[in-house]
């Protein structure tokens, strides 16, 4: 009876106590109200809708004619953690809405780093990312099975760290580096929640765990890489010594865009801009080009005959007392090229190309405008397996582009694959992920003969 008593009692007493307590919580009410309000608002506005373009001529159209009014540049916002965490202030070549600082940022990558030119320079460390990843293949092959792919990615990591910061880092942090940015790559479906949340003081709120691991990984990148950029602040450099990617971003200045005039106020970049550029030139350089090469050696082991010819090939015009395929024969391999298109056609590094209409873009399709804030998708394996423009989609022929000089366009220059993307923000990177792709992919055939593991 005394339980019943207390259990009917502790009702009463807990409105006594919101009444007699109404003025804090009326209070506490009315500051959530002012806090959560500008959020709240955006909740029920109508969703801007998505589209899917599949038809080359569609995604033609959209990507390389662009738009009336505007230039149909922009991207929806970006998933990386570091644009997450600095609230959209630390933006990279990928998430950067289109303008002045995009174009800085970007025109600083394709002449100061990715120019043909300058790609030549980094032939030693090209060479030197061969050796480590031929030796450890070798190794394993002791033991009956090589696990590529993990041998791969490292090469490559490698490989795009030397570029970015230079040679002199040890194997060690090399190491730690990659498996960071590994780390970071995995971390970016939990970021995906905080991109795209209505609400974010509330979505940080209850999701606070995962909001913690992505700062720890964010301040793990800084503490990685700050100390290797200023390493390279003030650093006299020989004028035959090799400028690094981190030593252009140092050097450049972008539109201030505070400024009532950014065209002509500058500034330097800051250095949680300098760690998100970083990051991104290191996972754009290694991830994708990685996937590529993994593709393309799978559909040598599935294809003896296409290995075979590549090897015939490679063998017509290297010497065999050459230590390596080198760079300067590459252009003379069409049936290596080939393989290499075919393969980037039925497998694209990424899934996606994105676009977002902004308010500037008057983008008009069959004879309608698309709405402001409408998300276009272009599945890039699906573009590229379009029935009207290949015969036989699905099938691995690499001679179908030895039949014409650029079997990726049509004949009227229209898009038939984009393994890189397409219009104003294409892939910068095409160029070195093709000589990438090429130089490893020659000499891994030359070097080894591969077939599928038993059990497989």
């Amino acid at each position: 009876m005394a339980d019943l008593l207390l259990l009917t009692l502790l009702p009463l007493a807990l409105l006594f106590l919101l009444l007699h307590h109404a003025s804090p919580i009326k209070a506490l009410l009315t500051r959530a109200k002012s806090v959560l309000a500008p959020e709240l608002s955006t909740v029920w506005k109508p969703q801007p809708a998505s589209i899917f373009v599949t038809d080359p001529e569609t995604a033609h159209s959209l990507l390389v004619r662009g738009s009336a009014g505007g230039s149909f540049s922009n991207r929806p916002p970006s998933i990386s953690p570091s644009a997450i965490l600095s609230r959209r202030q630390h933006q990279n070549i990928t998430s950067a809405p289109y303008g002045e600082h995009w174009r800085a940022i970007r025109h600083n990558l394709t002449s100061e780093v990715l120019h043909p030119t300058q790609l030549h320079r980094h032939a030693s460390a090209r060479r030197r990312a061969l050796h480590g990843l031929v030796v450890d293949l070798a190794e394993q092959r002791k033991n009956g099975v090589v696990h590529a792919a993990e041998s791969i990615r490292y090469a490559m990591f490698g490989l795009v760290a030397n570029m970015c910061f230079g040679d002199d880092i040890d194997n060690n942090r090399v190491r730690a580096m990659a498996d960071a940015q590994s780390d970071l790559v995995k971390s970016l479906s939990t970021a995906r929640v905080f991109a795209h949340a209505k609400l974010p003081a509330l979505t940080r709120l209850i999701y606070r765990n995962r909001w913690k691991k992505l700062a720890a990984l964010r301040q793990q990148q800084e503490q990685t890489y700050l100390p290797l950029i200023d390493s390279r602040r003030g650093r006299h450099r020989r004028p035959s010594e090799t400028p690094v990617y981190v030593d252009t971003l140092i050097d450049l200045k972008v539109p201030d865009d505070h400024s009532q005039d950014p065209r002509r106020h500058r500034r330097r970049l800051s250095d949680g801009e300098l760690v998100g550029m970083c990051s991104e030139f290191l996972g754009a350089g290694t991830e994708t080009t990685a996937s590529a090469l993994q593709w393309i050696m799978a559909n040598l082991v599935k294809r003896p005959d296409i290995q075979e010819a590549v090897q015939k090939e490679i063998n017509a015009v290297v010497g065999a007392d050459a230590e390596e395929v080198s760079e300067v024969v590459l252009g003379k391999l069409e049936y290596l090229h080939a393989v290499i298109m075919e393969a980037l056609r039925l497998h694209p590094p990424t899934s996606f190309a994105f676009r977002q209409v902004m308010e500037e873009d008057h983008v008009v399709h069959n004879g309608q405008r698309i709405p402001v804030g409408t998300k276009v998708y272009f599945p890039l394996a699906a573009i590229a397996r379009d029935r009207t423009a290949w015969d036989n989609p699905d099938e691995f022929k690499p001679q179908r582009f030895l039949s014409c000089k650029d079997a990726s366009q049509g004949t009227d220059g229209t898009i038939k694959m984009m393994p890189f993307g397409g219009g104003r923000r294409m892939c910068p990177g095409r160029g070195v992920a093709t000589l990438h792709l090429s130089y490893f992919t020659a000499n891994l055939v030359r070097e080894f003969r591969w077939r599928e593991g038993e059990g497989r």
